[in-house]
């Protein structure tokens, strides 16, 4: 499913993303703000819409850089490339290394290019989420957790991934290790 919806094309992205936030909005306008259903239905569907073009387009766009790592790398974007991007000691197969590093890198860069607007609209939206909270709904507070959460996690989240990257750069791969001990 990973791959697949990484190498879609922009309107299956867009199909994707505008359907489940098309579902999420009909669930708030008909639970969360008791709205009838049909009202909930046309909401959904046009919020839907609007956020299926937008976030198509832009989600095809962050993931070149991932896909470019997959075209490179022998398994893709396998299982094991994708767990030694996240997490554990730095693989000893210079390949699985190499793709790992470079997944991190890809999304750094989309990082980097967020990092001056990402967390300030976050926290505006969170500033926004407790004006709504105390105004009018006590729902909202989740919305406030969340935003919040977002605001203080991108800063985090980069510095995670440089660490990672690093230690994925610098690791001495197999030959470097024979080399030392001789």
């Amino acid at each position: 499913m990973r791959e697949r919806l990484l190498h879609a094309p922009a309107w299956v992205l867009g199909l994707v993303n505008g359907s489940l936030f098309g579902l999420f909005w009909v669930a708030w306008t008909r639970y969360g703000e008791s709205g009838s259903w049909t009202a909930a239905v046309v909401q959904g569907a046009l919020m839907g819409l609007f956020f299926g073009a937008v976030m198509g387009r832009v989600q095809h766009r962050q993931q070149r850089g991932v896909r470019e790592v997959a075209a490179r790398s022998p398994g893709g974007l396998s299982k094991r490339v994708r767990r030694a991007a996240l997490r554990g000691p730095a693989p000893a197969e210079p390949a699985l290394r190499e793709a790992a590093h470079g997944l991190v890198l890809a999304q750094l860069t989309q990082l980097d290019r967020q990092r001056r607007w990402g967390p300030t609209v976050f926290a505006l939206v969170a500033a926004l989420s407790v004006f709504l909270a105390v105004t009018d709904s006590p729902w909202w507070w989740l919305a406030v957790g969340a935003w919040t959460a977002a605001a203080f996690g991108h800063p985090w989240l980069r510095r995670r991934l440089r660490r990672r990257a690093a230690l994925l750069r610098a690791h001495p791969g197999p030959e470097t290790e024979v080399g030392a001990s001789a």
